[in-house]
């Protein structure tokens, strides 16, 4: 199997400056395929969202079922009317839409790389730089972004090519255009709404809270959000393929708030013996996920800079789809003015969820920052 390394290669950079004759680069399918995975291996989401690699610029995923009622019935109330005679299915259609950018690789720069840096290590630090940038800004495209002038993105901004996992998943309600017809909506929790009747949170604000006076009891939100979670998909070790997705910032609220009960759980956590998880679901620090938005009750619910809101997301791995087609171009341009080399490339995303009612989204949740 090919490597980086050898991908790499073909883009014949030199630890000179000298970079004037570089050819373009198209890979092969096998070498793309390679760069997608180094893409995501720099990426929060590597090991948790599911990678379709796309040869072309469309690709249809189906969900199949046979919608409701039920399959089996006394066997004197059986009849031709309670035949099963219809699937129900639900097409979710990656189409991607082609990306662009370019880093300026300085003559200078490249003039003051240690003398002990040798050709390989040189050219993979060039492309851990691009490939992180590129997982970087995929990664906000893929959770904030949205089509329908909420947040005003400009039009040079590729948040505002596609509807994001967030905005997919707040309108995945009956009627609304991200609503699955096999399994149904997901399931939305308000952190700010605590108290409130019809409430399940005892408490608004942060993912885990104590209580001001008598008995003092904890509530850690992502309790509830597990319970909102449809049993099914908990069942048959379930539980071990799910993870809670939010900020860095609401993990170590979390984290403070084990650490001052003073149990062995709490130290071995703030140590970083163990990994921060609840109950039997591990927590997955996302930095790049908002934490300014709106006041859903204000109807800024989405909205960046809007206010001082975050969220929690909880799903199981390889629900959230990421599509990438192989199609990817990497070519070159001297600018001997500017003293530098232009590495220009190409690529083409796009983004779905195949089963929404598989996802609790706990919005509205404050931080401390």
């Amino acid at each position: 199997m090919k490597t980086v390394k050898s991908i790499i290669q073909k883009l014949r950079l030199q630890k000179s400056y000298n970079l004037i004759s570089l050819p373009a680069v198209d890979f092969s399918e096998e070498e793309a395929d390679r760069f997608i995975d180094y893409i995501i291996d720099q990426s929060v989401l590597k090991g948790f969202a599911r990678v379709e690699k796309m040869g072309r610029p469309e690709k249809l995923i189906r969900a199949l079922g046979f919608g409701s009622g039920r399959f089996l019935y006394p066997a004197d109330q059986f009849n031709e009317t309670k035949y099963k005679k219809q699937f129900t299915s639900n097409k979710l259609k990656l189409a991607t839409q082609k990306l662009r950018g370019c880093i300026a690789i300085y003559d200078d720069d490249l003039e003051d790389l240690p003398e002990t840096m040798s050709e390989d290590e040189y050219k993979n630090q060039l492309v851990r730089i691009i490939t992180a940038k590129i997982a970087n800004e995929l990664e906000e495209i893929y959770w904030i972004g949205e089509t329908h002038a909420l947040n005003g993105f400009a039009a040079d901004d590729p948040r505002g090519l596609f509807d994001g996992w967030r905005w997919r998943i707040t309108h995945s309600a009956l009627g609304q255009a991200y609503y699955n017809l096999v399994t149904g909506a997901a399931h939305i929790l308000d952190a700010c709404d605590g108290g409130a009747t019809g409430n399940p949170f005892a408490m608004a604000g942060l993912i885990s809270e104590r209580e001001a006076a008598a008995p003092y009891d904890w509530e850690h939100k992502y309790h509830q959000m597990l319970k909102a979670m449809p049993s099914m998909y908990k069942a048959q070790n379930g539980l071990a393929k799910m993870r809670f997705i939010n900020s860095d910032l609401v993990t170590q609220d979390y984290i403070a708030a084990l650490s001052s009960r003073s149990t062995g759980l709490g130290d071995a956590v703030l140590t970083g013996a163990v990994q921060p998880q609840y109950g039997r679901v591990g927590i997955v620090d996302a930095p790049l996920m908002a934490t300014n938005l709106g006041d859903p009750a204000a109807n800024e619910d989405g909205k960046i800079g809007a206010g001082a809101f975050t969220d929690s997301l909880l799903t199981p791995q390889n629900n959230l789809i990421i599509g990438i087609q192989r199609e990817i171009r990497i070519e070159s341009e001297r600018k001997a003015a500017d003293e530098a080399t232009y590495m220009f490339y190409t690529m083409r995303v796009d983004l779905a969820i195949e089963n929404v009612d598989a996802v609790v989204l706990l919005r509205c949740l404050e931080h401390n920052c």
